[in-house]
């Protein structure tokens, strides 16, 4: 079983980037330079595909996938449950990871998040007690 939520970051980057090049799109269309608007296009639909499609947080069984920064790309990354020594909420979108690190996760809805995630860890606790 696993919980996905969308990466805030990302998303709202993608939104932007979907938006202008949208707008140069059009822009490039009136002002008749229709290789031009072809390319902004396709960019607006791969920052479209990226807003929809990629990007998600997801809570595993026993373990968690984040995108964090890795050099000059956001890369995933999966923190084991036991790694994680605390995990709180900051504000609405959110949300810090003490493990071998300090990561920090933004999602939409942090509460959903850390509900999410306490119901994994008791799941995790109660199948090692059995």
């Amino acid at each position: 079983m696993m919980k996905k939520f969308k990466e805030y970051r990302t998303f709202l980057f993608c939104l932007f980037l979907f938006i202008i090049l949208m707008i140069l799109s059009l822009y490039a269309f009136m002002q008749k330079a229709l290789p031009q608007a072809i390319g902004c296009l396709l960019l607006s639909l791969i920052a479209l595909l990226l807003m929809t499609a990629r990007y998600k947080i997801i809570l595993f069984d026993n373990e968690m996938m984040i995108y964090e920064w890795k050099v000059a790309a956001m890369l995933p990354t999966l923190i084991p449950y036991q790694n994680i020594q605390s995990i709180q909420k900051k504000s609405k979108h959110h949300i810090i990871v003490e493990h071998q690190k300090t990561s920090h996760i933004y999602v939409f809805n942090s509460d959903a998040f850390l509900e999410a995630y306490n119901d994994f860890t008791q799941e995790d606790k109660s199948n090692e007690n059995e």
